[in-house]
């Protein structure tokens, strides 16, 4: 088979989020209530011996926190600053690669405009809901109505356009997710580890999508915020942060799957503790729902968004196996071997063999980050086999597999603690880092990333 030329990012955008319905059984682990405390197993986090700069040094291998008891004000300014500085160092880094993005093409446009040329793909959509609506294009059904109608609101009150403030509203969403990530992993893993995750989301390959115009930031930030109320038994937040999940992207609905199992978790499966707050998990569908009433009124068919994935080549189910062997044949017939789409299938098939079995070690207490940590380990597992199992028809089966990793927490967690190794640490820092340049340059340049 032969190479297939880049698609236009306006006539025929990126392809959006895997917007698919298929349910996986979810396991999860999470603290117990206070109300019914229960002993857990004793797990002292590894600590290093220097913390970094803007962090407090109490927080170095600080032990888990009682469950059922609210973190203190200092653990959230602990990660607050965490997040705060790792956000400004990426930010930093992008405005360096975006100024230096045209040397090997001359031809550069002027400072002003340089950051126009982040205005790629799926960001196309976003600013068209956001300005027009969903009866400007039918096709943009496909993308979930949170995100644009942040950048909406926040146009009405910011200078520019709706570019400008999709880039606010995905960066504050960004530094959210990062301190929220913090915050979750301390609970378990300690301060040292906590930071060395959100350095790791943001610095893997697609990390920067976290700060470009795409919803990516604001799923990450109401997933781990949602991870978070499990673990602490605060239900109700949970849940209403998962419904904002659902209007996000469709893969937000799980979350109930994983509260539903948390919840009985807590209570040891006993039908005798169940009590008036498992409804929360009832809010975690809410925004689906609501979108897909909208769409009934709007277009007469409340799955008009899955339709609509026809227009990316995407319809039907395969068989994950199917899905693996289908892109191992396109990588093997489609010449020349570094051509674009091939590399793109290498990358997003390496990524999802890896994700898996990542998480299947995430369980291991020893070698991963404890069987507790299930219910974000099999929300992780459904983001990956959603994509294999509805697969794109085209050139390069698994699409944007390489952006969805990063709703993956769990792997980063893992490979945080595998950073203990100094040489694990550096050879990764260096590798995603290598690669994160070459993908800015490449989405800068409007070639497809993920």
């Amino acid at each position: 088979m032969s190479a297939v030329a880049e698609p236009s990012p306006v006539a025929d955008p990126a392809p959006p989020e895997v917007e698919d319905s298929a349910t996986p059984v979810a396991e999860s682990a999470a603290p117990v209530e206070a109300a019914e405390p229960v002993a857990e197993p004793a797990y002292e986090p590894v600590a290093e011996p220097v913390a970094e700069v803007g962090e407090p040094a109490a927080e170095v291998g600080e032990p888990e926190q009682r469950p059922g008891v609210d973190g203190s004000r200092a653990a959230w300014r602990a990660s607050f600053f965490a997040g705060l500085w790792t956000w400004l160092a990426g930010l930093a880094t992008y405005a360096a690669v975006t100024f230096v993005a045209w040397l090997p093409f001359g031809d550069a446009p002027g400072v002003a405009q340089a950051y126009q040329a982040w205005h790629r793909w799926d960001t196309t959509w976003y600013v068209i809901i956001a300005d027009s609506g969903y009866g400007y294009d039918k096709r943009s059904a496909a993308f979930f109505p949170l995100y644009p109608l942040l950048i909406r609101w926040s146009n009405a009150v910011l200078p520019g356009g709706s570019f400008e403030a999709a880039l606010v509203v995905s960066g504050l969403a960004c530094l959210a997710a990062l301190v929220l990530v913090h915050r979750l992993t301390t609970e378990f893993l300690g301060g040292d580890m906590a930071r060395r995750t959100i350095f790791y989301l943001l610095a893997f390959p697609t990390g920067f999508y976290l700060a470009a115009a795409y919803n990516e930031s604001l799923f990450v930030a109401l997933a781990a915020g949602s991870f978070y109320c499990m673990r602490r038994g605060r239900w109700w937040i949970a849940g209403l942060l998962a419904g904002f999940a659902s209007a996000t992207r469709v893969v937000g609905v799980l979350l109930a799957v994983s509260m539903l199992y948390e919840y009985l978790r807590q209570r040891h499966f006993s039908v005798r503790r169940i009590r008036a707050d498992l409804l929360a998990l009832l809010l975690a569908p809410v925004g689906l729902v609501i979108y897909a009433l909208y769409l009934w009124h709007a277009f007469g068919d409340p799955l008009y968004f899955q339709k609509m994935q026809a227009n990316w080549f995407r319809s039907g189910y395969t068989a994950p196996w199917t899905t693996i062997a289908d892109t191992g044949r396109l990588i093997a017939n489609t010449h020349p071997m570094l051509g674009p789409d091939t590399v793109r299938n290498i990358y997003n098939l390496a990524t999802a063999i890896a994700v898996l079995v990542l998480l299947v070690i995430a369980l291991d207490k020893q070698w991963g980050i404890g069987g507790e940590q299930a219910y974000m380990v099999i929300f992780s597992a459904a983001v990956i086999l959603i994509p294999l199992t509805t697969p794109i028809h085209n050139v390069y089966p698994l699409s944007s597999m390489w952006r969805f990793a990063l709703e993956c927490l769990p792997v980063f967690m893992l490979l945080a603690k595998f950073g203990r190794d100094r040489r694990f640490d550096r050879l990764y820092t260096m590798v995603v880092l290598a690669l994160q340049g070459v993908m800015i340059l490449t989405f800068l340049h409007d070639q497809f990333v993920a």
